[in-house]
């Protein structure tokens, strides 16, 4: 895909944090950075929904809000354009992953986030939508969520987790899906960038799941979970550049830019500009102010 659609989507509906309503201002300090020419805002209901008899908190919003992204997308879709969904919690994620898996034979998904977000609705302890995110691409989980297509464990790398719950870890085994254990402390770019290429290796498309609190809270602090020994701005912009010069990207989302007041806003904004200039560096098309990596 050429050109990429920037989808502004502030959905905090599957957040667990008591502090979800950041993501929404974090959504709209990111509005003032994207090309308006290359931007669709995804509707997200004002209210909080209920579970709708299930395990899930707030499903009847967030089934809303994945219906009004499908809507948004479509088009963009049609016109070969690789969706990149920003300002929302994880959840965000699945109708951008969907689509990417409708536009080529063979997608390889990274997945850069410090939790596996394979949590099953009968055991999360939240019940909250994010941390399913990938069970749910996988085909597992509420039918409500559960991703259409589905996406095969074997093209899923998960780079930068080290805050599982055991039961995502037994998930993680049974599915055999690739795990790079790469924090800052003792992975270099090099050795990183090299083994994401190694697992992307004949994908015809990549799509990329970043979950900010991927990186060192040393380097990084607008998140809602931060986890200590994450990877550097630098290792996270590099690989993802390296990504999409080998494979053409096919989607991405940012998630969880929640920062607590301005000033952190300020520090922080700049970060998440150089993660999208990153994703879009193999389309000849970048945001705004983005800077170079």
């Amino acid at each position: 895909m050429a050109h990429p659609m920037f989808f502004l989507m502030p959905q905090w509906q599957g957040s667990p944090s008591a502090r979800a309503m950041q993501l929404a201002e974090g959504a709209d300090l990111l509005r003032e950075d994207l090309p308006a020419s290359a931007l669709r805002e995804v509707p997200v209901p004002l209210e909080a929904g209920d579970a709708m008899g299930t395990p899930v908190a707030r499903l009847s919003s967030l089934v809303r809000a994945r219906e009004a992204a499908r809507t948004a997308i479509e088009p963009a879709l049609a016109d070969g354009r690789a969706p990149i969904i920003v300002g929302g919690d994880c959840a965000t994620s699945l109708p951008g992953l969907e689509a990417a898996a409708r536009s080529v034979d063979r997608l390889a998904v990274l997945w850069f986030d410090a939790h596996a977000d394979l949590q099953h609705p009968s055991t999360s302890p939240s019940g909250s939508a994010s941390g399913m995110t990938l069970r749910h691409a996988l085909g597992d989980g509420s039918p409500d969520l559960v991703a259409s297509p589905t996406i095969a464990a074997d093209d899923v790398t998960l780079i930068g987790a080290r805050a599982l719950d055991p039961e995502e870890a037994d998930e993680l085994d049974r599915l055999r899906i690739a795990v790079l254990h790469a924090d800052a402390a003792e992975t270099g770019a090099d050795s990183l960038r090299s083994a994401i290429l190694e697992r992307i290796a004949g994908a015809d498309g990549v799509y990329v799941h970043v979950d900010l609190d991927v990186l060192d809270p040393a380097e990084f602090g607008s998140v809602h979970s931060p986890v200590p020994f994450g990877l550097s701005v630098a290792q996270l912009t590099d690989a993802i550049r390296a990504a999409v010069a080998e494979v053409p990207l096919a989607g991405a989302a940012i998630c969880e830019f929640a920062p607590a007041d301005s000033h952190r806003a300020a520090e922080d904004l700049p970060t998440v500009l150089r993660t999208l200039a990153a994703l879009t560096s193999g389309t000849g098309s970048r945001p705004a102010q983005a800077g170079a990596a």
